[in-house]
């Protein structure tokens, strides 16, 4: 197969590399081809990780940091190593275990808003989505407490009757994890389809493969298992009493110290691929809000010929997709989406623009000043 002539309408503005150029030193589906998809798995996590080393700075380490102190001083402490005193509850129970714990405890709530607060500087894009996934971790504690709450064995021995509450908040926490893999998914077809159009199929499926979320996908579904265990064997410890044996909180550490790293890449690799002028939101949503609003939102301020800069008359849908003048003159529809036929001279609204300053012909789509990261 030849391959596709010709450039596409991304730009490798801030592209150090292309996911299409990674290569594995050693690939599993050499023994089998049943495996190749593993190896494009950790092609496309190879390209997140490179790309992360490539772009992070200072804050993105601060934040890494802070995440991780703050959870180390919270899981970590001599009121939960020793067992705690059960009788006690309230603030007794906050204060009751020395001035350096309680030290200790404020110190992690420091740290932890700090974390919050260069998250939710540091990525506008995904704000409501780092918070959705706090609540899905804090969610998966709160279940397993009531999983524990009359066998703190459990899994061992469980009762389906004791579940219930524990398995409504599992559900409502599967919700939101969906909710989010969704709302970056439809956002990530959305942004192919009116940015990167183009007349040859081929390249638009590289395109498409250039945005793939297998990597992004596959990291979601790690991070949920990593957070479940967490939450499991660090509520599992304090339930049993297990003082003698510290497995389960040598679990519980190591895996919560996996789920921060994995955080900042789930939250930072949409607005990466996306752009920060990109609002992530599910197909159903946004239709939903272009049915409230019935609105445009014109860029033909911002829409120029890239040859002569001369200011192009277009407007683009809160959808994403492109309206453009009608190509009869005296037509008395002024404009319509493109591919659409004209409602007024049944002509079908023009996908290329003609600049009259220049005489050059190009695509419309072209004209959109590209803020997008690739």
């Amino acid at each position: 197969m030849t391959e596709p002539s010709g450039e596409s309408t991304e730009t490798t503005d801030g592209m150090p590399f292309r996911l299409r150029d990674m290569e594995l030193k050693v690939k599993v589906g050499d023994i089998h081809p049943i495996f190749e998809r593993i190896d494009e798995l950790r092609k496309q996590w190879k390209f997140m990780f490179l790309l992360a080393k490539n772009d992070w700075k200072k804050e993105n380490y601060l934040m890494l940091g802070f995440g991780v102190l703050a959870f180390i001083l919270g899981a970590v402490s001599a009121d939960i190593v020793s067992g705690g005193d059960s009788l006690a509850t309230g603030m007794e129970g906050i204060t009751g275990a020395g001035s350096f714990s309680f030290f200790q405890m404020l110190l992690s709530i420091v740290c932890w808003v700090v974390f919050l607060y260069y998250v939710w500087i540091e990525f506008p894009v995904m704000r409501i989505h780092s918070i959705t996934m706090m609540l899905v971790w804090n969610g998966m504690l709160f279940a397993n407490v009531f999983f524990h709450q009359n066998n703190p064995d459990w899994p061992s021995e469980m009762a389906l009757s004791d579940m219930m509450y524990g398995t409504l908040i599992m559900l409502v926490v599967v919700f939101f994890t969906y909710f989010f893999w969704k709302a970056v998914s439809d956002t990530r077809d959305l942004h192919v389809q009116v940015h990167h159009v183009h007349e040859d199929v081929r390249i638009m499926e590289r395109d498409m493969y250039e945005h793939s979320l297998g990597g992004w996908g596959s990291m979601l579904l790690v991070w949920f298992s990593a957070t479940f265990i967490s939450a499991w064997s660090g509520v599992n410890f304090v339930a049993s009493r297990n003082n003698d044996s510290y497995f389960t909180l040598i679990v519980h550490i190591l895996s919560g110290v996996m789920i921060i790293p994995m955080i900042l890449m789930l939250i930072w690799y949409p607005q990466r691929m996306l752009g920060t002028a990109t609002k992530i939101s599910t197909s159903a949503a946004l239709t939903a809000e272009i049915e409230m609003s019935q609105g445009q939102l014109n860029i033909s301020t911002d829409a120029k010929c890239p040859e002569c800069d001369a200011p192009v008359k277009l407007s683009m849908e809160l959808d994403g997709q492109i309206s453009v003048p009608c190509p009869e003159e005296g037509c008395e529809t002024k404009s319509g989406i493109i591919g659409n036929k004209c409602s007024g001279c049944n002509k079908e609204f023009p996908s290329r623009f003609n600049c009259q300053s220049c005489n050059t012909n190009i695509p419309y789509v072209d004209t959109i000043p590209d803020t997008e990261a690739w």
